[in-house]
């Protein structure tokens, strides 16, 4: 495929392609949480049980197609794309991607190496586990996207490929599963050296 970046568009940054949602949360919706690398997951999903002491309207409203990221973690990649309405953490940024930018391509984007550093080094803290961005320092990020037609093409390619992968890390945990099962067919317990039980 060929994909024509498009260098002659004038200098921009990441405002010119965001703006900052902050509605306050609604009852009744799903509470998903950003993780560095499964994006934005149902927190009844995760292994770690999390319970929130916030109502549902001291949280933010994120809709779906837009981009929550964890303020404290931006720079590792903790954000994540919403598949559906939600209420998020007052600790994340809930980001709405402008007419001229793609939100599949955008999560991609935001992933990519060059675009983690510029994350990393427009965060503020004395420390690295103390850095948070802000939206007024994330939208003075220096960043031009391709045209619209190249987003989506990018985008088809990427999501191509990590839906390959999930498939693939799918499979792999289904062989590790029938190889342990063997194993415990195969190697009977009473083989085993049980003297330090």
């Amino acid at each position: 495929m060929n994909i024509a970046l498009n260098a002659s568009r004038p200098p921009s940054t990441l405002g010119d392609y965001f703006t900052c949602r902050q509605e306050p949360g609604r009852a009744g919706l799903p509470v998903p949480s950003v993780t560095m690398h499964d994006g934005l997951v149902h927190r009844d999903v995760m292994y770690r049980r999390m319970e929130s002491t916030l109502t549902p309207d001291e949280h933010l409203l994120v809709r779906k197609g837009d981009i929550a990221y964890n303020m404290m973690r931006m720079w590792q990649s903790a954000c994540g794309l919403a598949e559906f309405d939600g209420i998020v953490s007052p600790a994340y940024v809930v980001l709405t991607p402008k007419s001229g930018i793609n939100n599949r391509f955008a999560y991609h984007w935001l992933k990519t190496p060059r675009m983690l550093h510029l994350l990393w080094a427009y965060s503020h803290g004395l420390t690295e586990d103390r850095l948070r961005l802000y939206f007024d320092d994330f939208r003075q990020i220096p960043a031009s996207a391709p045209s619209l037609q190249n987003q989506e093409r990018i985008a088809s390619v990427l999501d191509a490929c990590s839906n390959l992968i999930e498939k693939t890390e799918v499979s792999l945990s289904l062989l590790k599963s029938q190889k342990l099962s063997l194993m415990q067919r195969l190697i009977p317990s009473e083989w085993l050296d049980d003297s330090f039980a």
